[in-house]
């Protein structure tokens, strides 16, 4: 029946300068905007086989800072969260459980974002 994720959407105010964020601070590459009265209302960025993407808070029918789901896999838990707080982003320590490590923070507007990495391989 589900065959994988599309794309997982998180609520924005501002779209373009939410997006600005998560390119300039995660390092996330997004496409093309759709654009609509000369306004971003919609981005997305392929990650693996799914993608992330920012939507008008009021086409996704959800406040902004109301997403809480995203979980970005990284390579190197430490090196990431030493670079973030350099960047200024408030993150908290990382939770270690017996396969992974991971740690939070929050994007401009509210929204919860995870970040992980395997500590174990599968």
């Amino acid at each position: 029946m589900i065959t994988g994720i599309a794309f997982t959407a998180y609520p924005s105010a501002n779209v373009a300068k939410l997006r600005e964020w998560y390119q300039n601070v995660l390092g996330v590459t997004f496409g093309k905007p759709y654009m609509e009265d000369g306004n971003e209302e919609y981005n997305e960025a392929r990650i693996g086989d799914g993608y992330f993407s920012l939507m008008n808070s009021g086409w996704l029918q959800a406040t902004p800072g109301s997403g809480v789901g995203i979980t970005f896999e990284v390579s190197d838990i430490d090196e990431t969260i030493a670079t973030l707080r350099e960047r200024g982003v408030k993150i908290e320590d990382p939770y270690v459980t017996p396969v992974c490590k991971v740690a939070s923070l929050h994007d401009p507007e509210g929204n919860k974002v995870t970040l992980h990495q395997i500590t174990v391989p599968h």
